[in-house]
């Protein structure tokens, strides 16, 4: 049998959504979102928070915006959605620990979120809830921009969650008064609560164990074969020390066990 121990430990980012051709016809889509899918390793870091409104929560600000229709310069900006696009993100799954739950908390933009406005339990299907992006009420001809800061994701217990986002045009300014665009595919992104061991595997007579690493913080993995553990001494150092560099990492070669043994995560 093998178990994980979990000891308790943000950023700001932006997440710009588009369209894959501002043509009509052409896919939702987020434009950076390479750099956030779960393929890239990122992961949002969400915080424990012990006061204020996100007391008992673990919470980080991440910015969803819409593409602006017409750049700075007065020309067109890259991977925007058609005029007349009203961008909406809807939260279609999330995965996590057993019993916790996802939130989000809007905001309009003048100050930080303080309400929760979204709650989704881990195991939910699609259908839990949307946010605008575009900050238009949907007339034909509007451009489909919107950044609005302040908005806050949140997560109740401490562990990796994958949650799977959807954009969709609400705008009603397509064919038969439906969408110009279709929606996008989910898009699944990693959010971090807390410093947890995601998952441990025995691969032949090695284990290999993964977990979030936050940027310039140092990790150890540590091991102990009595449960419960009730000494310090009981916990040996078997993998790093690890430098973060802000994504999923996976520690290998670790040695494995005939019979019991206990991993936590250690972070300086």
């Amino acid at each position: 049998m093998i178990a994980c121990v979990h000891s308790a430990s943000g950023q700001h980012a932006h997440l710009n959504a588009g369209a894959i051709d501002s043509a009509a016809g052409n896919r939702l889509y987020f434009a950076n979102g390479f750099n956030f899918v779960t393929n890239s390793g990122y992961f949002l870091s969400l915080k424990a928070e012990t006061n204020g409104p996100y007391a008992g929560y673990h919470q980080a600000p991440l910015t969803l915006t819409a593409l602006p229709a017409t750049g700075d310069n007065g020309g067109p900006a890259f991977g925007h959605a058609a005029l007349g696009t009203r961008i909406e993100a809807e939260i279609v799954s999330v995965s996590g620990p057993a019993g916790g739950a996802f939130g989000f908390w809007d905001s309009d933009g003048e100050e930080d979120a303080t309400t929760i406005s979204l709650i989704v339990p881990v195991g939910e299907k699609a259908g839990t809830g949307s946010f605008v992006l575009s900050e238009n009420d949907g007339s034909p001809g509007a451009d489909p921009a919107g950044h609005i800061h302040g908005r806050r994701f949140s997560a109740t217990l401490p562990g990796l969650y994958v949650v799977g986002f959807r954009l969709r045009d609400t705008g009603g300014n397509g064919p038969g008064g439906g969408p110009i665009h279709p929606e996008s595919e989910v898009f699944p992104m990693y959010m971090q609560a807390g410093v947890t061991i995601a998952a441990v595997q025995v691969e032949g007579s090695t284990v290999v164990i993964r977990f979030a690493a936050e940027k310039s913080r140092t990790y150890w993995i540590e091991k102990a074969l009595r449960f419960p553990s009730t000494s310090p001494s009981d916990w040996q150092v078997v993998g790093g020390p690890l430098i973060g560099a802000g994504k999923i990492e996976t520690i290998r070669d670790l040695p494995a066990v005939s019979s019991v043994a206990l991993f936590r995560l250690r972070m300086e």
